[in-house]
């Protein structure tokens, strides 16, 4: 048989005497490849005589069709990876393999220190940890801490006092007694039940939009509605005051964000309209939202939902409200601000909000128009992925809506909310009476807001030279989170401690508990503003007691703050925080 690299052939030539003449002619590519295609075809004849020989000879002789070379080809990736699945995995480097006797594995194992899962506690901010108060028994409007008894309870977000409520208490244990107290599984398998759907019916009843969705933890709300309709190259206008759950939820959308100054429609209308020409020249057409909270977290304000409300629709903006704080308070039937300004809910887009606060229960909801809330029970992470709120707290929160809306007086006022309306005006007129000719302190909160925030006033903090806010800016110029955490800030933690001492010695002289906003501002996003004192109002409490707190206050804030009256006296505070 002749060889591939040359092939011979024999040209006889008839004359009157027979000469063979044989002739050597150098071979051509064409010639080459078809006596390799016949060569190949000739081995692979082999492979008849294997299992399944056929099927592979049958593939090979309809693929290379004339072209061999393809067939090789394939041939050689079909044997490399073959032998690469196979070896791969018990082929080892002997070289570097190292083999340890016991006594020298039990050594390793001593001398091993793992690295610590959190860093430890800074011995300046360790006494936040001990003023958190230990509630002994029950939480409600009366709690016994640290040995004490019958505390006023003024630190909880349980202002309308159902926590107590003994029909709410009754349901409560009914549904504990025969469904458990966990859902066990996701809601779009097995973890929706009769409480769920009949929930998210009268919560959408209730707050008068199409239809509702029900989240099992309040704080990933945000965090998974704003991912779920907003993604990179939309666009959002938002309040830089809002709270952290917003925070995180725009940096996961990785929308575009332009930020307003808080709670300033002239700044909003300002962007609205320099970015409109700019918008209307692209294509396709953006998604594009307004973002803010009705009642603010960090500040006790209210947003100014009438006129955002004209700017979204003069702008042709969708609203998202964050309405964790004002469902259960504001309003007269306590559906949150849309009532207080008396506004249609299809208005707002998206409401989103808590029932962990007014509701005496747990999680987090989100209200709106019917293809909106099929699109999250699909496309939101939290739903999808996280357990069903456990069926006792659904049943609660269907009887607390009960509780708010079957009591009413003549004038269709929910009667409990009009009782924190009275409460929270009492209060705050009595504090603003205090605190005209103070020095020190000023409420910053809304006089409808059922936490009144009192600040050090700017005088006093520029006297201690106290910054005006805390933490970075980069959200607000980039757009972007930091790269790093912001560091601990000594400032911060000297005035949060003035403010614990005045809690304490509230406490101490007449066993009322009032609370502080506790932001941790190593993990904030946004600049932080100065801590606040928190006095949370409650249906529990009666009006002897709030002038129990309002006659002691006065005294509290001058005994604590006289001594303080530069940076020096709030550096001389160190020991007392180390020791505290």
């Amino acid at each position: 048989m002749a060889s591939a690299a040359e092939i011979i052939y024999t040209a006889t030539t008839t004359t009157t005497t027979t000469t063979t003449t044989t002739a050597v002619v150098p071979p051509t590519w064409d010639l080459v490849t078809q006596k390799l295609a016949d060569n190949f075809v000739y081995y692979l004849d082999g492979l008849d005589n294997l299992p399944g020989g056929q099927i592979i000879l049958r593939y090979i002789k309809s693929s290379y069709k004339n072209d061999p070379v393809r067939s090789l080809f394939e041939l050689a990736l079909f044997i490399f990876a073959l032998n690469y699945f196979l070896s791969s995995k018990r082929r080892e480097n002997k070289s570097e393999f190292v083999k340890f006797s016991n006594k020298e594995i039990d050594e390793l194992v001593d001398e091993w220190v793992p690295e610590p899962l959190i860093d430890d506690i800074n011995p300046y901010e360790k006494w936040q940890l001990d003023a958190v108060p230990e509630v002994k028994g029950h939480n409600g409007s009366h709690i016994n801490i640290d040995g004490r008894q019958q505390v006023i309870n003024l630190a909880s977000n349980d202002f309308l006092n159902l926590n107590e409520n003994s029909t709410v208490k009754e349901v409560a244990a009914q549904v504990i007694n025969t469904d458990g107290v966990g859902a066990c599984g996701p809601p779009n398998f097995y973890g929706t039940q009769d409480v769920h759907v009949r929930l998210e019916e009268d919560l959408a009843r209730y707050l008068d939009g199409e239809q509702s969705i029900l989240y099992g933890q309040d704080f990933v709300t945000a965090g998974s509605v704003i991912p779920a309709f907003l993604k990179r190259g939309d666009l959002c206008v938002v309040d830089s005051g809002v709270n952290l759950a917003i925070q995180k939820g725009l940096i996961l959308s990785r929308c575009d964000i332009e930020w307003y100054d808080h709670n300033d429609m002239i700044h909003l209308e300002q962007i609205l309209s320099e970015i409109k020409p700019v918008l209307d020249r692209q294509k396709p057409i953006k998604r594009r939202f307004i973002i803010t909270e009705a009642l603010f977290a960090n500040s006790g304000d209210l947003a100014n939902l009438k006129t955002i409300v004209e700017l979204k629709n003069q702008y042709k903006y969708r609203l998202f409200l964050d309405e964790s704080l004002s469902i259960g308070t504001l309003g007269k039937t306590g559906k949150g601000l849309v009532e207080h300004c008396n506004i249609p809910r299809v208005e707002v887009s998206i409401s989103i909000g808590t029932m962990a606060n007014s509701f005496a229960s747990s999680g987090g909801f989100c209200v709106g128009v019917t293809p909106m809330i099929h699109h999250q029970r699909i496309q939101s992470i939290a739903y999808v992925f996280s357990a069903s709120l456990p069926p006792y707290s659904a049943k609660v929160v269907s009887q607390a809506i009960k509780e708010i809306n079957d009591n009413r007086n003549a004038e269709g006022e929910s009667i409990i909310i009009k009782s924190l309306h009275d409460k929270t005006s009492y209060v705050h007129k009595g504090l603003s009476k205090i605190l005209k000719t103070s020095n020190y302190f000023e409420i910053v909160s809304d006089i409808n807001s059922p936490i009144v925030h009192l600040s050090l006033k700017s005088k006093y903090r520029e006297q201690l030279e106290l910054p005006k806010i805390y933490g970075n800016s980069e959200l607000l110029i980039k757009g972007k989170p930091a790269k790093y955490l912001n560091p601990f800030n000594d400032y911060y933690n000297f005035e949060s401690f003035l403010l614990q001492k005045v809690i304490d010695f509230i406490l101490q002289n007449s066993n009322i508990l009032i609370t502080r906003s506790k932001n941790l501002v190593e993990h904030e996003n946004l600049p932080v503003l100065n801590p606040h004192l928190l006095i949370h109002i409650n249906n529990g409490v009666n009006q002897s007691d709030y002038q129990k707190l309002l006659d002691v206050f006065d005294l509290a804030i001058n005994k604590v703050l006289n001594p303080i009256n530069n940076e020096n006296d709030l550096f001389e505070l160190t020991n007392e925080i180390l020791n505290y």
